[in-house]
């Protein structure tokens, strides 16, 4: 590299793919994980692994295009904000600028009425752990 030989150093190198990380999408998702997550950038190519890291827990991350990879978020036991990674290889990371945020998961716990009209118009009345309308 540069005009040196590597070959008979005994050192291994491993060269980079020069990728960019411009933002995610969506930027948050519930505790129980799972959230397919869109990661947005440049340069990322289909010849090299990569994974996100949700603060320190990692998951696989599947390369669309050379702007696109899709990864799913990892289980949180509690809400709150983490930092994202995308990382190549062995552990060549960028950080995003937009942070993951962990939510509490929706739960409903009742739906009235339980039945309507095929042709739709009924108005519902869900009962559930988040303000709703």
């Amino acid at each position: 590299i540069n005009g040196v030989s590597t070959h008979d150093s005994g050192v291994q190198l491993q060269l980079f793919p020069d990728f960019k990380l411009t933002s995610i999408n969506p930027s948050s998702g519930p505790t129980t994980g799972r959230t397919v997550v869109h990661v947005f950038g440049t340069g990322f190519v289909d010849t090299f692994q990569y994974f996100c890291l949700f603060g320190l827990k990692r998951s696989k991350a599947e390369f669309k295009n050379s702007n696109e990879l899709i990864c799913e978020s990892t289980f949180e036991a509690e809400t709150g904000v983490r930092s994202f990674w995308i990382c190549a290889g062995k552990g060549f990371c960028l950080e995003s600028e937009t942070h993951y945020n962990f939510t509490e998961s929706l739960h409903v716990f009742h739906v009235t009425p339980k039945t309507g009209p095929i042709s739709g118009g009924t108005e519902i009345d869900v009962t559930c752990n988040f303000p709703i309308g």
